[in-house]
């Protein structure tokens, strides 16, 4: 009398858009690595740490822009425009906020790069953290680095395959 239809396999090959967006997301972790790398094993090179950081921020923009209905939706909803799900909430507000812990980053670069020296944090001496980490630019770079990792762990089933949204 009645028919079930079988149950239809997911296909493991991917879509143009998961391919691309599976590029950038590869991109921005070996960008990532690249500038940390970079600095650790070639402190005298500050040009190549540069170069990798500067890569690191086009990704991070090819990035926001694949997300651009995303982030545009959080906005929307900030904003009391739009209701939507709690999950979808945090994952945006998880992407802001790596995108503001980057800009922090990149803000704190230029700033060391225009000054010719690291710029100091009084306060960082003052809650007692070593004295290397009171530079604004390698606490930055730490703070990005721990949630970054946090993010890709927690989303490394989907980094594959996920959708531009």
């Amino acid at each position: 009398m009645f028919k079930i239809a079988p149950h239809p396999e997911k296909s493991k090959t991917l879509s143009g858009g998961e391919r691309r967006r599976w590029y950038v997301h590869v991109a921005l972790i070996a960008s990532l690595a690249g500038s940390l790398l970079s600095l650790i094993y070639l402190s005298h090179s500050i040009t190549i740490h540069v170069i990798f950081g500067v890569s690191f921020m086009l990704m991070m923009l090819f990035h926001l822009f694949q997300r651009r209905r995303t982030v545009m939706s959080l906005l929307q909803r900030l904003a009391g425009v739009q209701t939507r799900a709690r999950a979808s909430t945090r994952l945006a507000l998880s992407d802001i906020i790596l995108e503001l812990l980057v800009l922090n980053v990149l803000v704190s670069g230029i700033v060391d790069g225009l000054n010719h020296q690291a710029t100091q944090m009084p306060f960082a001496a003052t809650i007692g953290l070593p004295p290397g980490l009171s530079q604004w630019h390698k606490l930055a770079a730490i703070v990005l680095v721990v949630y970054a990792t946090v993010h890709i762990i927690r989303r490394r089933k989907r980094l594959r395959r996920s959708h531009i949204q």
